[in-house]
């Protein structure tokens, strides 16, 4: 099932309600979860970001165009792997969500007065860019998958006839998503929006699990040592913990309290347990020990899906 232009932006409406953001934090995740049922069509995705991004206000024809175009070789990049060896996690769905969630974020900062709606959809389209030309490989030099695709996506918008200055954003926008994050390359809003767009996903309590695992079998693809680690309690923890405070957007969206909340469970977990220490942290310890099923329920039951 795709998601409909009226309950994406549903997500912002509720958001905007009075104590209603975790309410939007679980739309947000049911729409995602059920584009994954379907094919990923980052074009369709794109187009309902930019919707969502600039509250239905006309996107000035470059960025636009830009915007398609991009979406179009996400699509035949992916496309253009043998059956099967496109990554595991940085797809077209990775790629569709995270335009999707630029979406949410660019659209609440333009309601907020944060951002204008011609910024707000070139968040969108530099969002769709972010991992153009990934390879699904872990490579030694930093911000090398960054900067290929950055290049294709500045190429694509010189010839739909980008200004100098939106080109060069685009540019920033993309590079702020280098893994690990360095502080000076998002000195912007933007850029903070975009590390938060890419990890929207890894962040919601019933997607992210399943993205850790999707993320576990890319890197055994690319032969990295010990590849399950990602897939584990403790690596979940510690990518709640790791992420900085949220943006005021993603604050209003409700992602700070979503994270909170499985932090929260993780803790409930090791208080039941009887553990000599009772953090999120010896949770995952004693969760990785058990079996799958047995830790599901054990976190279920502390509120990880309430």
């Amino acid at each position: 099932m795709a998601a409909s232009a009226e309950t994406s932006i549903e997500v912002l409406d509720l958001a905007l309600r009075p104590g209603s953001s975790l309410a939007a934090m679980r739309k947000a995740e049911q729409l995602l979860i059920a584009r994954r049922e379907g094919p990923p069509d980052v074009p369709a995705a794109v187009a309902l970001a930019l919707r969502c991004a600039t509250g239905g206000a006309p996107v000035p024809t470059p960025i636009r165009r830009t915007a398609g175009s991009i979406a179009d070789a996400v699509e035949h990049h992916g496309a253009g792997f043998p059956l099967g060896a496109e990554p595991a996690y940085h797809d077209r769905h990775h790629q569709a969500e995270a335009a999707l969630a630029m979406g949410w974020l660019a659209g609440m900062a333009l309601r907020l007065g944060l951002l204008t709606p011609d910024e707000a959809a070139l968040a969108v389209a530099a969002m769709a860019a972010h991992d153009l030309h990934h390879d699904g490989l872990v490579h030694a030099e930093r911000g090398l998958l960054e900067r290929r695709s950055a290049d294709a996506a500045t190429a694509i918008a010189a010839a739909e006839g980008l200004g100098a200055d939106d080109s060069a954003t685009l540019r920033r926008i993309v590079m702020a998503t280098t893994w690990p994050w360095a502080d000076d390359e998002a000195p912007d809003l933007a850029g903070r929006l975009a590390r938060e767009a890419d990890l929207f996903g890894s962040g919601l309590p019933v997607l992210g699990p399943r993205l850790g695992r999707l993320l576990a079998r890319e890197l055994a693809m690319a032969d990295q040592a010990a590849p399950g680690a990602v897939a584990t309690h403790a690596a979940r923890v510690a990518l709640l913990q790791l992420m900085p405070p949220a943006s005021e957007p993603a604050e209003w969206l409700g992602l700070d309290r979503i994270r909170a909340l499985q932090l929260r469970a993780y803790r409930a977990v090791a208080r039941r347990l009887g553990l000599p220490e009772a953090s999120a942290d010896a949770a995952a310890t004693a969760l990785d020990a058990m079996a799958p099923g047995e830790a599901a329920a054990l976190l279920a039951a502390a509120g990880m899906d309430a």
